[in-house]
């Protein structure tokens, strides 16, 4: 999922008046969501309307087999995500999405076909569709067919949102901190860097500060972890991490900080996050103003 610049700047003003940034995540899942779904049931009316049978063969042409339709896409509309078949087969190659794809689609065909014979479920759905005076009724293994790939799409949006709003955060937090706080920018780089150039492999950090004679270098982590997962403060062992801004954090994360002599800020519920961090500047000799 993409995040404009908008989504980004709104989470980073709630976070600095120590508000919960989460419901900016809620609003651009829902919003790309709902773009999807819009246009997904366009599409179906033009192939629904341009097949005109009676069978789930209009489905698998335009929504599976189809060379338009995306390898992401082609997933979904099976009722599976491509990150799932990366997992299990180990790769997503056109070739492979396909035929996964493929064999999803007739396997929940099949099970769907299962409910709508079974005299004792009793359940009849069908959904109609209507755009520009045009209507299309789907049956009930039809309609169970889309509101499975929707669902799909919902958790694929939502999976992808959450994993990546930290790292599209992080920096315009950081920055916009130092900002407030007058910090001159020859005491700032947020490049990305290594613990060690000498390791071959990346031990990434999300900011460097320097004190006033830039004899010292201050590694500093932010985490936008919630209270479900403080283990996520655990980076900053592996990162040699000097200062830590955290959204949440336990009480043992903070008895950790202490005794490893790490400075932290919290942000939710802090009411003074950008005097905290002035503070916090100030004691390490990191020019501000």
């Amino acid at each position: 999922m993409t995040f404009e610049k908008e989504i980004i700047d709104n989470a980073v003003s709630k976070l600095i008046k120590g508000d919960d940034y989460r419901d900016e995540v809620v609003n651009a899942i829902n919003v790309s969501f709902l773009d999807f779904a819009v246009d997904f049931f366009k599409k179906i009316i033009t192939a629904k309307i341009k097949e005109n049978n009676v069978d789930l063969a209009w489905y698998k042409k335009h929504f599976i087999a189809a060379d338009n339709i995306s390898s992401d896409d082609k997933a979904i509309f099976s009722g599976i995500n491509k990150k799932t078949i990366t997992n299990i087969h180990g790769s997503a190659t056109k070739k492979i999405v396909l035929d996964i794809a493929s064999a999803n689609f007739e396997y929940l065909s099949e099970l769907i076909s299962s409910l709508e014979k079974d005299s004792e479920s009793g359940i009849v759905l069908n959904i109609k569709i209507s755009y520009k005076e045009v209507s299309v009724e789907l049956s009930l293994i039809e309609s169970l067919l889309v509101i499975n790939a929707l669902a799909t799409k919902k958790i694929a949006i939502r999976g992808g949102a959450w994993s990546s709003i930290g790292k599209k955060i992080e920096k315009p937090l950081l920055l916009k901190l130092c900002k407030l706080c007058k910090v001159p920018k020859e005491y700032i780089n947020s490049s990305v860097f290594k613990k060690n150039e000498a390791l071959n492999f990346d031990r990434e950090v999300d900011f460097k500060l320097y004190d006033s004679i830039k004899e010292k270098e201050y590694r500093v982590e932010v985490k936008l972890m919630g209270r479900g997962n403080p283990e996520s403060a655990d980076v900053i062992y592996a990162r040699g991490t000097d200062i830590f801004i955290a959204d949440t954090l336990s009480e043992q994360n903070r008895n950790q900080l202490k005794f490893e002599n790490i400075e932290y800020i919290e942000m939710k519920g802090n009411l003074h996050c950008v005097a905290d961090f002035k503070i916090l500047l100030e004691k390490l000799d990191i020019p501000c103003k």
